[in-house]
């Protein structure tokens, strides 16, 4: 289920923008995003075209006018009258239908429909991969977001460090030694909280683009990163995707387009059949007629056939029969791209699952070790080396953790786009 947002209403709530949870970013990349709006757009398109080749169908109504203005002596000419009136006109209306004209009129109808559901499919194609990208972007914002207060807790700790062993200098009960290499693992993590700040910038920056936010300021972002065990089988996860993913119908459709263009090409080597009506008033050219004009009712049927056009209807057939091969091979190879992707996405997604199992309890062990060593500490039993030793090794233990559930959303975000599956609230954690 999809959320959509209103606008902010005026007043002193409009200061503060609205954090972004993972159903706002989604509308808001719905609504606002570039590639989504042009997809959108190419499907208006071939809307029209479905118009354009109804039309076909249905009879054409034609109107003609001359009006001609001759000199004297030129329309005096070639033994004709010397009363022979110098203006000339004549005014003609025809509705012609055409009855045969070798399948190219329900050809280029299905190539019309046929091209409207390939611009659908692409355009769910692009949706789904806007939407991968925005999961992606968001997951990576919640990812910097935990690691920078990771690091922030290890530069207070060790900020703390450096101020006792200071102080313990002072008095006397210190050495050198201690405070140095404290100062030096203080000014590590300093460095490590100002790549993960950066980083956070640079991935709200990502989202503030996917969304075509306006400026450049950090998108706040609420949300954690969620553990959810994904529980179908392989095999499953790859007939889905060979029976929904958006680009193998697409390409699908494009060899059908290929097809009904082979029987339109066809057709310019038959004849053509038209039924026509119609209705003319012409002017008299003679004077010493009494009436000025005369008219009346025509109809007939016309049938042209083009016997020798130079080859040109064969190349198109050679064209379109090398365009036809090329989107055959085109559905082979999307298949087994389809197919690699899906299976790398599950593997990532099991080795994904396994490292969460894996760094959650070494949290807790990295947890309980660096309080077993700073009461140790505390008490004489620890040096000042296996304290920032036990602190350093739960920053890495945090730092695994966040990885391996930024991995684990990520990997299930690709599993589901290479399935098929729009990404929406209910497949995603």
């Amino acid at each position: 289920m999809l959320v959509w947002f209103g606008l902010v209403p005026l007043g002193a709530a409009a200061q503060i923008p609205a954090p972004y949870d993972l159903p706002r970013c989604v509308a808001t990349a719905l609504q606002q995003n570039a590639d989504v709006l042009i997809a959108q757009k190419r499907l208006e398109e071939t809307a029209g075209a479905i118009v354009e080749a109804r039309a076909g169908f249905l009879p054409r109504l034609t109107s003609n006018a001359t009006y001609e203005k001759l000199e004297a002596d030129y329309a005096e000419l070639a033994g004709a009258s010397p009363q022979r009136r110098d203006l000339l006109w004549n005014v003609n209306v025809r509705l012609t239908e055409t009855l045969f004209a070798g399948g190219a009129i329900r050809s280029r109808m299905a190539i019309a429909r046929l091209r409207h559901d390939t611009r659908l499919h692409e355009y769910q194609a692009t949706v789904d991969r806007v939407l991968l990208d925005v999961h992606l972007a968001y997951y990576e914002i919640l990812r910097n977001q935990s690691a920078l207060a990771v690091h922030q807790q290890a530069v207070n700790f060790l900020h703390e460090q450096v101020k006792n062993e200071r102080a313990r200098l002072e008095v006397g009960t210190g050495q050198k030694l201690n405070v140095l290499r404290a100062e030096v693992n203080l000014a590590l993590e300093q460095a490590a909280l100002v790549d993960a700040r950066n980083r956070l910038r640079n991935s709200d920056l990502r989202l503030g683009e996917l969304l075509a936010l306006p400026g450049t300021e950090p998108v706040t972002v609420t949300g954690e990163l969620a553990y959810q065990k994904f529980s179908t089988p392989l095999a499953d996860c790859l007939d889905r995707a060979l029976t929904q993913r958006p680009e193998l119908i697409a390409r699908d459709r494009e060899i059908a387009i290929q097809q009904k263009q082979l029987v339109v090409d066809r057709s310019e080597l038959l004849p053509r059949v038209e039924l026509f009506a119609g209705y003319d008033v012409v002017s008299e050219p003679e004077r010493a007629k009494s009436a000025d004009h005369y008219h009346g009712y025509i109809a007939g049927v016309q049938v042209s056939w083009q016997l020798f056009d130079g080859f040109a209807a064969k190349g198109r057939l050679q064209a379109t029969r090398a365009r036809l091969g090329a989107a055959e091979t085109a559905l082979t190879a999307t298949r087994r791209a389809i197919e690699a992707e899906v299976v790398r996405a599950y593997r990532d997604l099991q080795k994904a699952e396994e490292n969460i199992t894996t760094q959650t309890a070494n949290v807790q062990l990295a947890t309980e070790s660096l309080q077993l060593a700073t009461d140790n500490f505390g008490v004489g039993l620890t040096t000042q080396l296996e304290l920032l030793q036990s602190q350093l090794d739960l920053t890495r233990a945090q730092t695994a953790e966040l990885a391996a559930r930024f991995d684990s959303n990520a990997a299930l975000a690709r599993l589901h786009r290479a399935m098929g599956s729009r990404l929406n609230l209910a497949e995603t954690p």
